[in-house]
């Protein structure tokens, strides 16, 4: 994956201060060129006693930044920014409390949005009628373990008086085993309107698109796209192509960018993996030998297709393996449980389970089988258990190859030499196949290929960092504003510690090596 981590030049410091949770930006360029940045300032994530709407300029294209100034809000969550067609700038935020703008981002006038009954809501688009589009979300129901939270409901709102008054006009999204909210919306040259959605259950479902034709009034079902996150901003290019910025969250994280068709967007879903060290794994001929020592600094693990809903699913996942060394979690695939794997046996994730023998020093053909509620483990074209996992919980949903967990007694000297797997949905009327071998070079190879890391956050926690937003510059060049934890940095704390930060990237990023 091509990476600007780790180059300095491109990163910038919005607003950071000590003791300040500083999260969740939007980014727009002013008629005037400046650049104005708007985003919350609270004590903590989780619960904070007080988070407010902080607004910032940059007359250096995103080099220095103004001192904070506080648009007269009592409350906020996560502000959106648009520039309507006469220059205003417009901020929505889910306190229902929107403010514009008429001087490039200098003085913020308040008005109240009446009838946005969700929140987390979207840039507003406006259509050619002049009215307004938002989206939001809200969970509605009773908890459930597929996916540990009750279910989310997509709505779209519409507006007639510029964003004085809404009315709710269609549910975009609410499938039972799908977390599907945070919307991204963005009209076509076609008229087609096309969402990006976050998908929130934790089991590695990629994010989903879902289209309308009539400016809202119905969507089709959602499908799985190629990217792996949460609060995207897309947007359309001058080419007709779509930039997306998002919080990446498989197995390695952090702010991420992507470029390509709509066709490429709706493409379904790609492997994700995390392999931050370049000298591990390497390639021989024997196949891919992933050999690290134990600790977070070198750890291979790839997330493949999960099952989304296994009550009616079933998943079959097929492995040539030789494991020389691995320490408790250096080895493993997982479907429905882990199945750790060490040189002379296999041990699943379950109290009480047997280890299943492997003939060391050799490849071993695994194959395991998940359906109705059971995992069998075959060794070599021999079945080998029956293991009892639950049909309707978020832990039986996974697939996985690699180390269990990236933090401790994960040392490993291990060679793959295939992978596949294959998961049919019937609920969803779904097939996914996919087909791996050593010769084909890296699992994740299309993350690889195609998305732009513009800052890792491997070592933070989720929450607390990725929320973006992005701007053009002029030509190829854009400027993305995000908020960071700095996991791996002195004196960060989990939930406690972030800061908002900008990148500067052009397309040509995206064909570094």
């Amino acid at each position: 994956m091509p990476s600007l981590s780790g180059l300095e030049d491109r990163h910038v410091v919005i607003d950071r201060r000590d003791g300040v949770y500083l999260a969740f930006p939007d980014v727009i360029r002013a008629k005037d060129g400046s650049l104005v940045v708007v985003y919350n300032e609270a004590d903590r994530h989780v619960r904070p006693t007080r988070r407010v709407i902080v607004a910032s300029r940059s007359t250096d294209g995103g080099r220095t930044w103004s001192a904070p100034s506080y648009p007269d809000s009592a409350a906020s969550h996560s502000p959106r920014l648009q520039e309507l067609a006469d220059g205003t700038l417009l901020v929505s935020d889910s306190s229902r409390v929107f403010f514009e703008s008429p001087d490039d981002g200098h003085t913020f006038l308040p008005f109240r949005a009446e009838g946005l009954t969700h929140d987390m809501h979207d840039r507003i688009l406006v259509l050619p009628d002049g009215a307004w589009l938002t989206a939001g979300h809200r969970h509605v129901g009773e908890e459930h373990p597929a996916i540990r939270q009750p279910p989310a409901e997509q709505a779209v709102f519409r507006s007639g008086d510029r964003g004085r008054s809404w009315e709710r006009i269609a549910t975009m999204a609410a499938l039972r085993n799908l977390v599907l909210c945070e919307a991204s919306m963005t009209r076509l040259p076609n008229g087609r309107i096309l969402a990006l959605l976050r998908e929130n259950s934790f089991v590695f479902e990629p994010m989903y698109c879902c289209r309308s034709d009539d400016d809202g009034a119905t969507w089709a079902a959602p499908v799985p796209t190629p990217l792996m996150g949460h609060r995207p901003t897309m947007g359309l290019l001058p080419d007709g192509r779509l930039l997306v910025t998002y919080r990446n969250t498989g197995p390695d994280w952090g702010t991420c960018a992507w470029v390509g068709t709509p066709e490429e967007l709706c493409s379904g879903f790609r492997v994700h993996g995390r392999a931050a060290d370049q000298a591990n794994p390497v390639f021989t001929p024997e196949g891919m030998r992933v050999r690290n020592g134990a600790g977070n600094g070198s750890v291979v693990r790839f997330a493949l297709r999960p099952m989304t809903d296994p009550r009616t699913a079933s998943a079959t996942l097929e492995t040539e393996v030789r494991v020389d060394e691995a320490g408790k979690n250096g080895c493993a695939v997982r479907v429905g449980v882990w199945w750790r794997l060490y040189p002379d046996r296999m041990v699943p994730d379950v109290e009480g389970a047997a280890p299943i023998p492997l003939e060391p020093g050799r490849f071993n053909r695994l194959r395991l089988t998940y359906a109705d509620g059971r995992v069998r483990p075959f060794v070599n074209g021999g079945e080998r258990a029956s293991i009892a996992v639950d049909p309707d919980h978020a832990d039986t949903r996974p697939i996985l190859f690699g180390a269990p967990y990236p933090f401790e007694d994960n040392a490993v000297d291990c060679t793959w030499r295939s992978v596949s797997l294959r998961v049919l949905e019937p609920a969803f009327d779904r097939v996914y196949a996919w087909n791996w071998t050593s010769a084909d070079g890296m699992p994740d190879r299309w993350v690889r290929d195609n998305v732009l890391e513009l800052r890792n956050d491997r070592h933070a926690a989720a929450p607390d960092f990725g929320y973006s937003g992005w701007a053009p510059l002029g030509g190829d060049r854009f400027f993305c504003a995000y908020h960071h934890g700095g996991g791996a940095e002195p004196g960060y704390e989990p939930l406690m510690t972030a800061h908002v930060a900008g990148t500067f990237f052009s397309l040509n990023d995206f064909n570094r090596r």
